[in-house]
């Protein structure tokens, strides 16, 4: 019985092993390369669009990265009666720019620090108080150890109404040049 199992097998008795002139087998082998090459633009299709998708991740982390350590400060104003008033909150955690009459303006500033690397410095407005803030400077370079005082303006218009506050946030993006 050991014998019949370990013994080998005829070279030459296998018909699968010729190959045949027929029609029938050459259609056979010509629809297995079809396939074959079609697999392979598959797989290369595959790899482009995985390469497209690490690249659209590595974007979307970097973008996430900035918004989360941007420096964000929520804004408000409120609108009161009088002629020329304004009551102004001296926080430095936000930009608070208090209680004002209409026809009125007022300035809060931030100072900027450059440190280590040139800084691209963007800034971002928020909110129903975004069209009421104008910036004195915005997307500018810093340079390594340079500082920068942002001044943000609040004209308040005369139409504006009483009771009315104003709220949003400003965003200030800091990216190190080295990236562009």
């Amino acid at each position: 019985m050991e014998d019949l199992m370990t013994a080998p097998m005829p070279k030459n008795s296998s018909s699968l092993e010729k190959k045949s002139d027929s029609p029938e087998i050459n259609s056979g082998q010509e629809s297995q390369d079809k396939d074959l090459k079609k697999l392979k633009r598959i797989k290369q299709t595959t790899l482009t669009k995985k390469v497209w998708r690490g690249f659209a991740l590595f974007i979307a982390f970097i973008i996430i990265v900035q918004i989360v350590v941007a420096d964000k400060y929520d804004t408000q104003v409120l609108v009161i009666e009088g002629n020329r008033a304004v009551g102004v909150n001296p926080t430095t955690e936000s930009l608070d720019f208090g209680d004002m009459s209409a026809d009125k303006s007022v300035t809060r500033f931030i100072n900027l620090q450059a440190a280590g690397v040139d800084t691209f410095i963007s800034v971002w407005k928020f909110g129903s108080i975004a069209e009421l803030i104008k910036l004195n400077k915005n997307n500018f370079t810093m340079k390594e150890g340079d500082s920068e005082k942002l001044e943000f303006s609040l004209y308040m218009p005369p139409s504006a109404p009483v009771g009315e506050t104003y709220t949003g946030s400003v965003w200030i993006f800091k990216l190190p040049k080295q990236l562009w």
